[in-house]
């Protein structure tokens, strides 16, 4: 049931942009808001004290607001069925963002009382503006720290809240015996104690399960140019109360101090705190939403104050130290379009319990999403019917504004001791990994004296890029984790390494290896029982 307005809107949403666009085009888009680039200050308020990150946003190569505004020209371009650079009421019907609840009667009386007969370009700019919400949201996940404590308490055997050098030697073994699996990997999940058996079996009268708390809007990382940023500041980190910050709490260098210091008495009042934005930051990220050479969101470290703790092979990750915390980028490759089409078809199908095909108001009555006016709007043709593709169309056309925002995730990873294990942050412990994990866990010693505490490592947060999604009937458990998504390492290697690398960590063991016992002597050239990519691309 696919119109050609909506076929022609598709086409052009998926046309690659170019610098040469039709007239009529160009014209719309002259006439819309235009914004200034997606360069985003912003300070993580971390105890120790303050980060300043400065984000450079981008969605395929151009900032977000550029995104969107390629987005509404397109749609006015895809709509305006007779070329004339305008918006009927009846051409701007055909989108599901710009049609209203009303039935042709209503539409009938609003017509009679001399309304505008067009839809300009400015008012759709306004609705996908509304419908799509802000460019940049903070959401922040604190009680993820205690997803790590499980790791702790796992190869703390003797209870002493102290991992000393004999657990760390037998932190290996004691690891891969949570491989429940049998795939050579150890996951994150495969570390929690498995449920007590009653908790497998339904009890009469038994409370309900209380559910994981979602994530709340972020108070730990705040924009640099908000007005209250410098009293936020004061309050959390002003102890002796004279109203102005020292380098002592700040825990900056006096330099840094001295850089924002216009009257020269070394510390900082509200007036100075206030241009914080415009200092040097301690770390400058670039981040693409979806690069299309990265084969999704990439991530680019311009410049830092801090130590880069990963190898910089992957361009979707970056991990850095600084003197009280280490932190984690990530970009969670997240197609938001196919996720929301892919969780609002398995509700259709739910819903649909006569399996005709379509939804009536009957089978979404209990649906209070659907009561307040959704059926209309989904509803094209007005025949009373909600078909599969209506569903697709209003989907697509709500979750194209929402596509072109950015997420910014604050997880708190508590202190560390996954993230040690875990050196490519795929979500496992590999067989590589397993090997040095005495040595990883070793690295988190802070205070010289034998064994680590577990609040002993410097506190570790994991900051995640994710673009915005619309999602019909609530967000899917992808978009309210408790934990950053791991993200699987990209198949590398020659072919035939990939298909017999069947956890895809990266290396062959003997387990994986199909071929001859000497074969895979010869060709593992360091002789450390794993052949990895470099030694199969020499194999001959």
């Amino acid at each position: 049931m696919l119109t050609a307005a909506f076929a022609a809107e598709g086409a052009a949403r998926s046309a690659t942009t170019t610098s040469v666009r039709p007239a009529r085009e160009q014209a719309a888009a002259q006439t819309l808001p235009s914004r200034e680039s997606d360069r985003r200050d912003v300070l993580l308020l971390l105890d120790g004290g303050p980060l300043h990150l400065r984000l450079n946003l981008a969605l395929g190569g151009v900032s977000l607001a550029e995104a969107r505004r390629q987005y509404i020209s397109r749609l006015l371009t895809a709509l305006d069925s007779d070329h004339d650079g305008k918006l009927t009421r009846d051409e701007a019907a055909r989108s599901p963002l710009l049609r209203t609840k009303s039935r042709p009667g209503a539409a009938k009386f609003l017509k009679g009382l001399g309304g505008p007969a067009a839809v300009s370009p400015r008012d759709v700019a306004r609705t996908v503006e509304r419908l799509g919400g802000e460019p940049v949201a903070y959401r922040q996940d604190l009680s993820s720290s205690q997803n790590d404590l499980e790791v702790f308490k796992l190869l703390d055997t003797d209870g002493s809240h102290l991992l000393d050098r004999g657990e760390l030697d037998a932190a290996s073994d004691l690891i891969l015996s949570k491989d429940e699996d049998g795939d050579e990997c150890v996951s994150f999940s495969e570390f929690f104690p498995p449920p007590p058996p009653e908790a497998m079996l339904p009890v009469v009268g038994m409370a309900p399960r209380t559910p994981a708390p979602m994530a709340t809007v972020a108070d730990i990382v705040r924009d640099a140019g908000e007005p209250l940023l410098a009293r936020r500041l004061l309050v959390k980190y002003d102890r002796n109360r004279d109203l102005k910050l020292d380098a002592a709490e700040l825990q900056w260098p006096s330099e840094r101090i001295a850089a924002l210091d216009a009257n020269g008495d070394r510390r900082l009042d509200a007036e100075e705190l206030a241009r914080l934005g415009q200092a040097v930051p301690d770390v400058e990220l670039s981040v693409d939403l979806q690069r299309a050479e990265a084969e999704g969101g990439a991530i680019a470290v311009g410049g830092t104050s801090g130590r880069r703790l990963d190898d910089a092979e992957r361009a979707d990750y970056a991990k850095l130290a600084f003197a009280g915390s280490v932190l984690t980028f990530s970009h969670r490759n997240l197609d938001p379009i196919a996720s929301a089409l892919d969780a609002a078809m398995r509700q259709f199908n739910v819903l649909d319990a006569d399996a005709n095909g379509y939804l009536d108001r009957d089978e979404t009555a209990q649906r209070i999403r659907f009561e307040r006016g959704l059926f209309e709007l989904m509803d094209a043709d007005g025949d009373d019917k909600v078909f599969a593709d209506e569903m697709k169309q209003y989907i697509r056309a709500r979750g194209e504004p929402a596509a072109a925002t950015c997420r910014v995730n604050v997880y708190d990873t508590g202190y560390g001791f996954f993230m040690a294990l875990d050196a490519n942050a795929d979500g496992r412990v590999s067989v590589r990994e397993l090997r040095r994990a005495s040595a990883a866990l070793a690295e988190l010693d802070r205070d010289g004296r034998p064994g680590i505490g577990e609040k002993e490592p410097v506190r570790h947060f994991h900051i995640e890029f994710v673009r915005g999604s619309y999602q019909l009937f609530g967000p899917s458990e992808q978009l309210v984790a408790q934990t950053p998504a791991f993200q699987q390492r990209r198949p590398t290697g020659p072919i035939w390494f990939q298909r017999m690398d069947r956890n895809n960590d990266g290396d062959l063991t003997w387990n994986e290896f199909l071929g001859p016992r000497e074969v895979f002597h010869e060709l593992d050239g360091d002789i450390d029982g794993l052949i990895d990519p470099n030694e199969a691309t020499k194999a001959k």
